[in-house]
This record gives C-alpha cells, sequence and structure tokens, in this order.
C-alpha cells in the first residue's frame, strides 16, 4: 500500500473483519430488483468497490478459501454480478478495473491457493475487474513468518508499481 500511495495511487484500506456484513440469504432480490436488501456496512462498500480502479484482495487462506468475515463480502457480491449480467448494467470503470489477490497460508499444501484463487477470479469478475495475478506465499503462520521470504517485499512493491503504472 505504502508503495502504490507513493507512486500517486490514492489508497483505501479496506479492514473486512471490522465491518459488518451479514451473510447472503439467497434472496435472490439482486437478481430481481438490482439491489441487496440487506443493510449493513456493504452499503458503504459497494460504492468502494464501483469506484476503484484497482482492488487487491488480500487475505490469508483458511481451509483452502478466504475466511468467513471475506467470505462474506464476496457473496454478497452477488449483487453486482446480478447489476452486470442479470441486468445488463454497464460499468464504465469495468473497461480498465483490474482484480489482484495477495494470499498467504500455513502449510506447504500444493494446492493451497487454488481455492482462494477461483474464488477471487469470480469475485473480480462480478465487479467488472479483470484478474490480473496474484503474490501467494506458504508457510506464513505467525506474525513475522513473512520474513522468512526475503523477496516478499520487493515482489509487492515491484507489482504495485506495475499496478498503478497505467493510472
Amino acid at each position: 500500500l505504502a508503495e502504490a500511495e507513493g507512486l500517486g495511487a490514492r489508497i483505501y484500506n479496506l479492514h473486512v473483519a471490522e465491518k459488518k456484513i451479514t451473510p447472503c440469504q439467497g434472496c435472490r432480490t439482486c437478481e430481481r430488483e438490482g439491489f441487496c436488501p440487506l443493510e449493513d456496512d456493504m452499503e458503504e462498500i459497494y460504492p468502494l468497490l464501483w469506484r476503484a480502479d484497482i482492488i487487491v484482495m488480500a487475505t490469508p487462506v483458511f481451509f483452502y478459501g478466504p475466511p468467513a468475515q471475506m467470505k462474506a463480502l464476496i457473496d454478497r457480491s452477488q449483487a453486482l454480478w446480478a447489476r452486470r449480467y442479470v441486468h445488463n448494467l454497464t460499468d464504465p470503470g469495468r473497461r480498465w478495473r483490474q482484480g489482484f489477490l495477495l494470499s498467504l497460508g500455513a502449510t506447504r499444501g500444493e494446492k493451497l491457493f487454488d481455492g482462494v484463487t477461483l474464488t477471487a477470479k469470480y469475485f473480480f469478475d462480478a465487479m467488472g475487474a479483470g484478474f490480473v495475478g496474484s503474490l501467494t506465499y506458504r508457510q506464513i503462520e505467525e506474525p513475522g513468518d513473512i520474513a522468512k521470504r526475503p523477496t516478499a517485499l520487493t515482489e509487492a512493491k515491484e507489482k504495485a508499481g506495475e499496478l498503478i503504472q497505467p493510472f
């Protein structure tokens, strides 16, 4: 975030775990009406997603997917999906909006990031963001473990530059 901001980007860091996000109820109002009827912090989050040029989903992996708080936000993005695919509403930002995954997990599992990557791709698609890649790190369990990956910070800074440069 600091690198992107240093390159001139306006940053908004959304701490999903601190938000009140009611899980999707599967009521399908978004498919019928084009909006989600649930009233919670998603009312502030939807406009942030619509205005963003780049969305970075930064998340740990829990049981090969994102944690419950992040998954609730993703599931509630069904309203964005419905606006795009059911109601055919055009979002001007989708021509350049990009989605990037930054994730870490505690195990060495070969497929550790398969679930969260697939989820991220469809999450980004729902909001009209092209998936442009990921940085993922295994065996990161405790605070400070990322220091065992001496290239991680450099890779993140380089990726921030690549993402921000076109804007």
